[in-house]
């Protein structure tokens, strides 16, 4: 038997530690002078057995580290779907500070991309027994009508015929959504769809003008009319130091809702990425608390790396782009960013290509093979891994860095089971 290399052993008090394991996600309390028992120090079958299956210690012969690789590319090699994200348009009714996209008035998928588009959706069906369409922007309804609802009904069509099966999803500011829209989404298999909130009602109108009109109220009604209308949806809060507070409020806007619509609804606190710097751990956590008070939930929340795949790490996705041009993640400036792909290629063998050099660099990055928390940072997301300017990099570089990961997860995986959610 031998401790695993996944262990982390932090002070809790003046007289004990605790130890976390990054790969089991399991926590052991010890005194100061104390270290987990192995053969010979102790007999005791319950105790190995116990240590053993919390990940604590395993067989001298087990690898460890290629145990958590092939957690990892069992999730990254998922087959059983296609996400396809389409950008119909990179245009936005809003102007938010935070965005990191350029919107010019001519980003708009015109109808040879589109009709290239339903051509990939074919070839994505021959392969595959399922495909998700996430329609992204830019603003997707500035163009639901003319891009957004062909595909939908093309993507309908093929699965239909071919007896295969498809989901669609939004992220969208919701502003736009009305009660046609609701109803012409009806005729179609939509999954949870995106809507953002920035803060309380004062603080999200100075993000959110549109053409100088307070957008608050009217996307917390459009919220509300699509969980009402039994369509799911994931509202994303985002926060920073400034408005945090104030999104205590927002349980208040969707009290009146039935149960049955709460349900349909389920919340995620995001930070804002320009201002992660800034401590709001235990505000965040408030209002997640604040809506399980009104009975809406949280998001699925996962502390592990292995386990919470981003869609951009996944071999089997794309995000096409207005102008053909295919990506793997959204989180960029797509008019500067350099391509994986076009829709006048192979494409399949395009990003395949270049899932594997990620791969490759990933996998090859001496720091990750060494640490004691890869399982809850794997060497980040493929942004993360682009942007690397070395073949060699870690996110969280220090002892303190890594012990403040644990720490953090610690503590949201206390308040997680103190909530009732565990």
């Amino acid at each position: 038997m031998k401790y695993s290399i996944f262990n982390n052993r932090l002070a809790l008090t003046e007289k004990t530690d605790i130890i976390f394991n990054s790969l089991s996600e399991q926590t052991l309390i010890l005194h100061k002078n104390a270290t987990i028992p192995l053969p010979p120090d102790t007999k005791e079958e319950a105790i190995l057995n116990k240590l053993k299956a919390d990940g604590f210690i395993c067989e001298d012969q087990e690898d460890e580290l290629q145990n958590a690789i092939n957690i990892f590319r069992h999730a990254i090699e998922e087959t059983s779907y296609f996400r396809l994200t389409i950008n119909p348009t990179l245009q936005c009714n809003f102007r938010c500070w935070y965005c990191y996209e350029q919107h010019n008035s001519t980003a708009v998928m015109d109808s040879k991309t589109t009709d290239s588009l339903k051509l990939l959706i074919d070839d994505i069906l021959k392969k595959y027994p399922s495909i998700e369409l996430a329609f992204f922007g830019g603003e997707p309804m500035l163009e639901f009508d003319s891009i957004v609802l062909p595909i939908l009904q093309h993507t309908k069509d093929i699965c239909q015929e071919r007896e295969k099966s498809y989901v669609a999803t939004f992220t969208t500011n919701g502003f736009l959504i009305n009660p046609e829209i609701v109803s012409k989404l009806s005729s179609y298999n939509i999954g949870a769809s995106q809507i953002t909130l920035d803060g309380g009602p004062v603080y999200h109108n100075r993000t959110r003008m549109a053409n100088g009109v307070d957008s608050f109220d009217r996307i917390v009604e459009n919220i509300k009319l699509l969980a009402k209308s039994g369509f799911e949806v994931l509202l994303r809060i985002n926060v920073t130091k400034e408005n945090v507070k104030s999104a205590l409020e927002l349980p208040l806007y969707f009290k009146d809702l039935s149960q049955e619509s709460k349900d349909k609804v389920k919340v995620v606190v995001q930070q804002v990425w320009q201002d992660v710097k800034n401590d709001i751990f235990e505000e965040k956590w408030d209002i997640y608390e604040a809506f399980l008070n009104i009975g809406i939930k949280p998001w699925s929340i996962f502390f592990s790396a292995l386990k919470g795949i981003c869609y951009a790490d996944r071999r089997h996705s794309a995000v096409v782009n207005y102008d053909g041009r295919i990506f793997k993640c959204t989180a960029i400036d797509f008019n500067s960013k350099k391509e994986d792909a076009t829709l006048s290629q192979d494409i399949f063998e395009s990003l395949d290509k270049a899932f594997e050099k990620r791969l490759a660099k990933r996998l090859a990055n001496t720091p990750c093979k060494e640490c004691r928390i890869l399982p809850l940072c794997a060497g980040g997301c493929s942004k993360n891994v682009d942007q690397a300017l070395n073949e060699e990099y870690c996110l969280h570089p220090s002892d303190e860095d890594k012990d403040k990961v644990v720490r953090r997860v610690i503590s949201e995986q206390l308040i997680i089971k103190n909530l009732g959610l565990s």
